[in-house]
């Protein structure tokens, strides 16, 4: 969906799941984030948003978790966030499925999730 794209790339991340695990209990479902490092001590808002079909209103998403995390300067960090409940609606509903969006927005408006590598970054 050109909508769900930036420059040609994806904004958001799509989970295809195999038919064998769509009856299977969700114990645990823990989604990791990693995010660039910071230069300066930097306040970051991350979000984990559901896509889903168009309402009428024009929302796109619903929020899944939202988190204030407090980044020091150095190395780059990785967050775990709970998605257990949206596993579990996705194996009942796959058609519901349509990707999630990661935002990791600091001080400055920079979004610091890697969820497409920049020019001379590697992948994850």
């Amino acid at each position: 969906d050109l909508l769900m794209q930036v420059e040609g790339k994806p904004k958001c991340c799509f989970f295809k799941f195999s038919s064998k695990i769509q009856y299977n209990k969700v114990v645990k479902a823990q989604l990791w984030i990693y995010l660039r490092p910071v230069k300066t001590p930097t306040t970051v808002f991350v979000q984990i948003l559901r896509l889903i079909k168009p309402m009428k209103d024009g929302t796109r998403y619903t929020g899944i978790r939202s988190l204030k995390l407090d980044m020091n300067p150095g190395a780059g960090i990785w967050q775990s966030i709970d998605v257990k409940t949206v596993l579990q609606n996705w194996l009942k509903q796959p058609e519901s499925n349509l990707g999630i969006e990661i935002k990791a927005l600091g001080e400055n408006g920079h979004d610091l999730a890697v969820t497409f590598p920049r020019p001379g970054e590697d992948g994850l």
